[in-house]
C-alpha cells in the first residue's frame, strides 16, 4: 500500500471518492497508466482503496467528466487519449482554446531575458540591436506536456514582462496590465520537424517524435506588434485547425 493510498483510509467518508479521484488523475499523469490502457476493474481499485463500489463509481464518474477517462460499456474503463483541436484563429488564445476542448491548461514561465532583437527584429518592426523581453514557457493538460513557446515583446513597451507573465501565467492578462486591452494574429506559419534534444526534453518527448511548430504575430488595435513568436506542439497531442477569418463564412 502507498503512502497515497493510506492517506484515503483516513479520509473523511462524504470526501473519499474525490480523493481516490484525485489520486488516479496523479497515475494518469505520472504514466502509470497510459492513454488507451483500461483501468483495473472495479473490485481491485476498491480493494486497493477500501472503499465500497459506490464510492468508487462517483470517482470514475468525475474521472470521466473530466475528460481523463471514457467508460465503454462490456468493455471498461479506459484511460482516454489526449488530442487537442488547437483553433488558428483571428484571436489565438492558450487557455480559451484549450477550454473549447474541455480542458484546462497549465502554464509555467521556464526562463526569460532581455536581449537585442536580432531575428525577432523584423516581426516586431524593430531594429536588430533594439531590446526585447524573451520568454520561454510550457503549457501541460492533465500532467502531460503539450506544447513550449518562445515569446518576443518590444522592451521600449513591456519592460519586465517576464515579471508580469510570472504573477498572472497569461500572456492575454499580463498584455492587458500593459494596456493592450485587444490584440489579434496577424500571421501564422505551420511547419513540422523533428526536435533538438532540448526541445523533446522539455516536451517529454523522444528525440524520434516529430513537433509541429507554430511561428505567429500578434498585434494590437493599431496593428503594430506587441508578440512574436514560435510555439512548439507535441505532435500526438495536438492537431492544428484553421477556422475562419470573422465575418467569413
Amino acid at each position: 500500500m502507498t503512502l497515497q493510498d493510506l492517506a484515503l483510509e483516513v479520509a473523511p467518508a462524504a470526501r473519499r471518492w474525490e480523493r481516490i479521484a484525485q489520486a488516479l488523475r496523479e497515475d494518469i499523469a505520472a504514466g502509470r497508466f497510459q492513454p488507451g490502457e483500461r483501468l483495473p476493474n472495479e473490485t481491485v481499485l476498491a480493494e486497493r482503496f477500501g472503499v465500497h463500489r459506490h464510492t468508487l463509481r462517483q470517482a470514475m464518474r468525475s474521472l470521466a467528466e473530466s475528460g481523463y477517462v471514457r467508460v465503454v460499456h462490456g468493455r471498461g474503463t479506459f484511460v482516454r487519449e489526449l488530442v487537442l483541436d488547437y483553433a488558428l484563429q483571428r484571436r489565438t488564445r492558450l487557455t480559451q482554446n484549450l477550454a473549447d476542448c474541455g480542458e484546462q491548461a497549465q502554464r509555467e514561465l521556464r526562463g526569460a531575458v532581455v536581449e537585442t532583437a536580432g531575428p525577432w527584429a523584423p516581426a516586431l518592426k524593430l531594429r536588430a540591436g533594439d531590446p526585447i523581453e524573451l520568454l520561454f514557457t510550457r503549457a501541460s493538460v492533465r500532467g502531460r506536456v503539450v506544447g513550449i513557446s518562445r515569446s518576443a515583446f518590444p522592451s521600449n513597451r513591456f519592460a519586465g514582462m517576464g515579471g508580469v507573465f510570472a504573477r498572472c501565467l497569461s500572456v492575454t492578462e499580463a498584455l492587458r496590465q500593459f494596456g493592450v486591452d485587444d490584440y489579434t494574429r496577424a500571421r501564422s506559419v505551420v511547419s513540422t520537424r523533428m526536435p533538438t534534444p532540448d526541445e523533446a526534453d522539455a516536451l517529454a518527448r523522444p528525440a524520434s517524435a516529430p513537433v509541429l511548430v507554430v511561428d505567429y504575430v500578434n498585434v494590437d488595435r493599431e496593428g503594430r506588434p506587441v508578440e512574436a513568436g514560435q510555439t512548439l506542439f507535441a505532435a500526438d497531442a495536438v492537431q492544428l485547425v484553421v477556422t475562419p477569418e470573422e465575418g467569413q463564412p
